[in-house]
């Protein structure tokens, strides 16, 4: 029913598992607010450790979270290709220019510093406005990560307002800034540092790196007009196919060479 009701255009095994990722951030985001006025202390990541059994949702979290960047770190075929493009396995060369081509590496770049800018301006108002209010407290901070997890699937598979504002890339598959997701998602759990929050920041960060080592090193891997693989046409993942058909059609690839 989901899929007559939004019209989707294409279904993908990629596409089911980011509806389904999708599901389950909207029940742990929802099993989080509901905790957090039954029992913040629940949602408390500080005493995770003392908490027992009762912490064992913090730890669903905390898997939900890692488990995914390491999936990051380590080449597979289990994420989407905009995740997995730094890897050289990914990489199918159209041409080998892309070093030339600094005008596009300038725009990608430009993009990305729009992009964290934003996203740094939007975290630090909602953490201003919670300390102001007095309610800074592990648990609220717990639930804005949560909150950007869900966030962050709604623009991979409906709307992405840095995509339309800031990077101009056609679909995720392009994005200059993918692997960023998790750390965006994370950091502002280091307000609160304990083991839990730390091993989660870490990783996120260790994501960052090696997605920044590698566009260092290999611009060609991330730019559609040197990488086949980031075609349309070539494309496995339809993670589009939740957008309306107009956004989600791009013209035939072309011969970029």
């Amino acid at each position: 029913m989901i899929f007559i009701c939004i019209g989707v255009t294409v279904i993908s095994k990629m596409l089911i598992r980011h509806i389904f990722r999708l599901v389950f951030h909207i029940i742990l985001l929802a099993i989080a607010l509901v905790l957090y006025f039954i029992d913040s202390e629940r949602l408390n990541y500080v005493y995770v450790f003392r908490q027992g059994l009762g912490g064992m949702f913090l730890w669903v979290v905390w898997l939900a979270l890692a488990i995914p960047m390491l999936f990051r770190i380590i080449p597979n075929r289990r994420i989407a290709m905009g995740a997995r493009k730094h890897f050289a396995c990914s990489f199918d060369p159209v041409d080998t220019a892309a070093k030339s081509r600094v005008g596009e590496l300038r725009r990608l770049h430009k993009g990305a510093f729009l992009c964290g800018l934003s996203w740094f301006t939007i975290t630090a108002a909602v953490i201003f406005a919670l300390h102001w209010l007095d309610m800074l407290t592990p648990a609220a901070i717990l639930i804005i990560a949560l909150a950007y997890a869900f966030v962050d699937l709604v623009f991979v598979l409906f709307f992405c307002p840095f995509r339309t504002l800031f990077m101009g890339n056609h679909c995720c598959a392009t994005c200059r800034i993918h692997n960023w997701d998790y750390f965006m998602k994370c950091a502002p759990l280091i307000l609160s540092p304990n083991a839990y929050s730390i091993s989660l920041v870490a990783l996120s960060a260790a994501v960052v790196l090696c997605w920044e080592i590698s566009l260092c090193r290999n611009p060609q891997f991330f730019m559609d007009q040197t990488n086949r693989n980031l075609h349309c046409g070539t494309c496995e993942d339809k993670l589009c196919g939740l957008r309306l058909k107009k956004s989600a059609q791009r013209a035939p690839d072309t011969d970029y060479r």
